[in-house]
């Protein structure tokens, strides 16, 4: 029967799309009609359809109408055979067109999936804010800062520093403000940060994953004042699975006279000492 259905596949006249579907599927086909074995042969489908979808180089309909027409070829080259065998063999054939259709449908479904996800990852990429967090990534602020070192400098304007860490409620160990210890609310401790900052301020993420944000033209006292209005809003707005406390360390520049590493340097110090000790407000 496996040479019958070899023979057949080449004796037919297939256009392009049916002879990509149905190749793959031939050397299944004589153990499907000997035994009822259709796993493999509706899995040799699906994969051909899922790799349509993948490259969205045919379109499903297309695909389905390739199927029949694949079908429709190689029963009736069966039927012409003029044995009860074959004619058996075409029979079966038939009977498993729903399912072979919809495992076709199920291939280029995930085919499609897969490009959604591609696609998600490389516009993530591509994007200079995290998206998870809405915050800038860790280069973007990086950059940032330099403006707006640059900017502060020649308009002899203060500059604030805050970078945000937070501290377990059950174990009581600091640890950075990172994706995994928001357990899941990233996107609304960034979109708590955006609503309650300057329109111009600019908000970023460490290199580790906590919150860097950038605060031109503000007092001492005023950036203080920030870190407090920013703790008590984000635990206010906080969910149950929410740290205890959050940590802040702060860096303030009446005049700007280090550059933008030195600044990040001093912060990320004055970050790590406020992990060790858990004080909610660290300067350095």
């Amino acid at each position: 029967m496996d040479e019958l259905f070899f023979t057949l596949y080449g004796d037919v006249e297939l256009g392009e799309v049916s002879r990509s579907l149905w190749e793959p599927a031939v050397p299944h086909l004589g153990r499907f009609v000997a035994g009822g074995l259709e796993a493999p042969l509706l899995a040799a489908l699906e994969d051909v359809a899922r790799c349509a979808g993948l490259s969205q180089s045919v379109p499903l309909a297309t695909l389905r109408e390739a199927f029949i027409t694949g079908l429709k070829a190689v029963c009736d080259g069966l039927r012409s055979q003029g044995t009860a065998e074959a004619r058996e063999a075409s029979l079966r054939l038939l009977g498993l067109e729903n399912a072979a259709l919809t495992r076709i449908a199920s291939g280029y479904s995930a085919g499609l999936e897969e490009t959604i996800v591609r696609l998600r990852l490389d516009a993530a990429d591509a994007s200079p804010l995290d998206l998870s967090t809405g915050a800038m990534k860790f280069d973007e602020i990086v950059e940032q800062l330099s403006l707006e070192v640059d900017r502060c400098r020649r308009m002899e304007l203060s500059l604030g520093l805050l970078e945000l860490a937070l501290e377990e409620a059950e174990s009581g160990e600091a640890s950075p403000c990172a994706r995994e210890g928001y357990r899941g609310a990233p996107h609304e401790v960034g979109e708590c940060l955006r609503q309650n900052l300057r329109r111009y301020d600019s908000i970023g993420l460490t290199r580790d994953g906590g919150f860097l944000l950038v605060l031109p033209d503000i007092s001492r006292r005023g950036l203080a004042g920030a870190a407090e209005r920013l703790r008590r809003e984000l635990a206010a707005s906080a969910g149950p699975s929410a740290p205890q406390s959050y940590l802040f360390a702060l860096a303030h520049y009446d005049y700007v006279d280090a550059n933008a590493g030195e600044m990040l340097e001093a912060i990320d110090k004055s970050a790590r000492r406020a992990r060790v000790v858990h004080e909610p407000l660290t300067w350095s």
